[in-house]
């Protein structure tokens, strides 16, 4: 008998680029094959502190939830560095079973990656998968070669400075 795994909503990340700098992530909770009805929901980050006001745009910060029966804030990471926390207010407002929710942003200077998100049902039921969203402020080097020929020119540098000094 094979062992089946908990089936719950996906969390689809998607982002834009805006062109000053900075990225705007968009998610739409989609639990049409979800096991129970998703209450509430969180990213979990690679830094410690995020780089907007993790409020919902209703009290004043700089996220962005569906409608008035969500509200959205820091929250407590269960495996990162910091989370942003998306909750319902009322059970008529989670996303049931067979239905999905976006409207869901924020706008950043991180750039995109993968991160870890976990997803709750009021009665305590859980599950974490992966989507798309902010990881880091400084962009890859490229894997290695673009950093050592970085170093390798520094180095350099460096080496006909002292040769100069030195003649």
């Amino acid at each position: 008998m094979a062992a089946s795994m908990p089936v719950s909503g996906i969390l689809i990340g998607s982002h834009i680029d805006n062109g000053d700098g900075t990225i705007t992530y968009s998610y739409k909770v989609d639990n049409s094959a979800g096991a129970f009805d998703l209450s509430a929901w969180s990213l979990e980050f690679d830094f410690s502190t995020p780089d907007w006001n993790q409020i919902d745009s209703a009290g004043g910060g700089d996220v962005f939830v569906p409608d008035p029966n969500w509200i959205a804030g820091p929250g407590i990471p269960l495996t990162g560095l910091s989370a942003q926390d998306f909750l319902s207010l009322d059970p008529g407002a989670d996303v049931l079973i067979g239905s999905s929710l976006d409207g869901f942003s924020f706008t950043s200077h991180f750039l995109p990656g993968v991160i870890t998100y976990f997803e709750f049902s009021a009665t305590g039921e859980s599950v974490s998968r992966t989507t798309l969203g902010p990881v880091s402020s400084v962009p890859d080097a490229g894997g290695g070669v673009e950093v050592v020929a970085v170093a390798g020119l520094g180095l350099f540098a460096a080496f006909t400075r002292v040769r100069k000094l030195a003649a």
